[in-house]
């Protein structure tokens, strides 16, 4: 039996560090003081990063739980993978699930996304 996939359309928080050397060097020419790099991270809403952790956590979740039956791939929905996927499947709101690309689901209800990704197993 093949594993179901999962993709996982959601946006996601860029951290940029400054101690990597191509990052440093550029920051080095653009910055003034050392106290004008800080990380990106630092930008984000907080209730966007707390979306950003229950997903997170919500993946982890559903790994555990069906293992070797299932393979997930994150996709942020700001690069052109996840612009794509939202054209092609009409996804309009964050998280969005692609089940083994014919099933969909947005939204923050777990029991509905086991539902899709459990009529996929059974299928």
């Amino acid at each position: 039996m093949r594993p179901i996939l999962l993709e996982v359309v959601v946006p996601m928080i860029y951290n940029l560090d400054c101690n990597y050397r191509p990052h440093r060097f550029i920051f080095d020419r653009l910055a003034s003081r050392r106290n004008d790099r800080r990380s990106c991270e630092n930008e984000y809403p907080e209730d966007w990063k707390l979306a950003v952790d229950y997903v997170s956590n919500w993946i982890r979740e559903i790994t555990d739980l069906y293992r070797h039956r299932i393979k997930i791939i994150v996709i942020d929905a700001q690069s052109p993978a996840g612009i794509w996927k939202q054209v092609r499947y009409r996804l309009f709101k964050f998280p969005a699930f692609i089940v083994d690309k014919k099933l969909t689901y947005v939204g923050w209800d777990r029991r509905q996304l086991e539902v899709l990704i459990d009529q996929r197993i059974h299928a």
